[in-house]
């Protein structure tokens, strides 16, 4: 399709090459990702090796651990850090 292309249109050479949609590479941004270049693997470059070539059943239970600690985080900063008792005392008053 030529209206995606970089040089469809000579007018706008210089806008689209500052455009993110059309890198100086010429590559889509999402073929990086496609080739395994995310932020978890240039993070932990070893992961896969360690645990899901041996079959481990770790990256599993990280994901788990993972989903609770953002559940909680969420969950504590809409309700639970009301129900402390000194906040209760504080603002519904002592019984």
């Amino acid at each position: 399709n030529s209206f995606y292309r970089r040089d469809s249109c000579s007018a706008y050479g210089s806008a689209m090459s500052m455009d993110p949609r059309f890198p100086a590479t010429g590559e889509a941004p999402y073929m990086s990702v496609l080739k395994g270049d995310t932020f978890f693997a240039r993070t932990f470059p070893n992961y896969k090796k360690m645990f899901f070539d041996k079959g481990s059943f770790r990256p599993v239970v990280h994901a788990m651990l993972v989903v609770g600690f953002i559940g909680y985080t969420l969950d504590y900063f809409q309700h639970l850090r009301f129900e402390r008792h000194s906040y209760k005392e504080k603002h519904l008053g002592g019984h």
